[in-house]
């Protein structure tokens, strides 16, 4: 019965909408039976994985091209565990792993500098073998887990143990810093990456048709409000690179020392990453940018809104976070209370509305302050006091103690298969937020 409703549906749509739709459904057919032939050959090379496994390994993976942090930082947490020999197979072992076909490439100078390093195979060949061997009893250990499974971290730093990860090749440095020049800097002046989620990449890179992004609007941040921050840091000799493939509104200003790349011809995927590696430290707003100086070892200052999931383990982040309203008091929420009432966790901006609770950027003077001391740690001239070390004890200790607690909430299990999210706590936040702040610490 359901055959035949099938049939005439495909017959009906071919009347209505006449040869364009008869060729449409017979490409579709021949991609279907092409699928299932390369399925069908892919058979014989899981047999042959299977049959040496006794004496080596070969594991197959895909990596997360589509999404560019993803790209940078799961690959990069991969690469390390295998350059450390940390969670590796005791048996003689190879790692193939390919692009799928069917994945854009966001940046391509990643994709080039990742094939130095890993084992790179075509899609074409590699991805039946691997859709295959995930069909077939045992097909764990021909896989590489950090790749397929999510959330991961660099709980243990990796990054600060491997380092160098991803290197430029002599030809890459000379280009990247001709290209400096073009922008008026000298080998001699430092630079600072500025990278602030907006909506225009979704909406302009990925089609409303393949995904509806109006759930992440929480995560955005109004550019203007980081302008303060960029001219003092000119006055303390930094030009400022404003990142960006796509972007909202442009990043207006007469200072020469602020540049607005995103919106510049010399943008580039090369110079993506050029300028995020060799920067002297980088402001985001947990863009996928951030991956990059994060991956080089850069100091980073985040203004975030992902409260229970800072990257803490990484004593290079200095963090600050939006504004938590309680509308209908018209007061700001305590640390511990973002944590009681949930969205803490909170990943879509319905969750916000539903619990009556508004997320306020915060303003021009506290991310100049935030961006200031993220300079003065990156130049060896912080000046903390005894107050200031017992803030950050006190902050540390209250979100440990929130943390704990969430992990036992049954609810959150439905969306978090693995809840650990944190390792050692060595990130810190804003010293002077915290002193101006201490009833949030209550």
């Amino acid at each position: 019965m359901k055959v035949k409703k099938f049939i005439l549906k495909q017959v009906y749509d071919i009347k209505t909408h006449g040869t364009g739709e008869l060729f449409r459904k017979f490409y579709l057919l021949i991609k279907l039976l092409g699928i299932i032939l390369a399925d069908i050959i892919a058979i014989i090379p899981c047999i042959i994985i299977r049959l040496i496994s006794p004496w080596y390994i070969i594991r197959i993976e895909r990596l997360p091209a589509l999404n560019f942090g993803d790209f940078i930082d799961y690959t990069a947490m991969y690469y390390c565990k295998k350059k450390l020999k940390i969670d590796q197979p005791t048996k003689n072992y190879i790692d193939l792993v390919y692009i799928h076909y069917k994945d854009k490439v966001f940046n391509k100078q990643i994709a080039i500098m990742w094939k130095r390093k890993l084992n790179f195979l075509s899609g074409y060949l590699l991805d039946p073998i691997s859709r295959v061997n995930k069909l077939i009893t045992g097909w764990k250990i021909h896989t590489i887990e950090i790749l397929s499974s999510k959330p991961e971290r660099d709980f243990d730093n990796l990054f600060e143990k491997c380092q160098p990860i991803l290197e430029f090749t002599n030809e890459e440095e000379i280009y990247g810093k001709e290209i400096l020049k073009k922008f008026n800097l000298t080998d001699k002046d430092k630079f600072v990456c500025l990278s602030v989620r907006d909506k225009a990449y979704q909406l302009k890179k990925i089609p409303a048709r393949y995904r509806d992004w109006s759930y992440h609007n929480f995560r955005n941040h109004n550019i203007e409000n980081f302008l303060l921050a960029a001219e003092e840091l000119t006055k303390r000799g930094y030009y400022i690179f404003r990142m960006g493939v796509v972007v909202e509104k442009p990043f207006d200003s007469k200072n020469p020392k602020i540049i607005d790349y995103a919106n510049s011809k010399l943008r580039s995927d090369f110079m993506d990453v050029y300028l995020g590696a060799k920067c002297s430290f980088c402001i985001t707003t947990s863009s996928g940018f951030q991956a990059v100086p994060v991956v080089f070892g850069k100091y980073c200052a985040v203004v975030s809104h992902e409260f229970a999931l800072l990257h803490l383990h990484n004593k290079k982040l200095l963090y600050l976070t939006n504004h938590y309203i309680l509308k209908k008091e018209k007061r700001e929420l305590s640390l511990s209370e973002i944590f009681s009432t949930g969205v803490a966790y909170a990943l879509d901006t319905k969750i916000f509305d539903q619990k009556g609770i508004e997320l306020i950027e915060n303003s021009p003077e506290e991310i100049k302050d935030l961006v200031l001391e993220a300079a003065e740690n990156v130049e060896s001239k912080t000046k903390t006091t005894i107050e200031d070390e017992e803030l950050q004890k006190t902050f540390k200790n209250l979100y440990v103690e929130n943390y704990k607690f969430l992990n036992h909430m049954k609810y959150l299990k439905r969306y978090w298969k693995n809840l650990k999210f944190h390792g050692e706590f060595r990130a810190c936040y804003s010293t002077k937020f915290l002193r101006e702040n201490k009833n949030w610490l209550r």
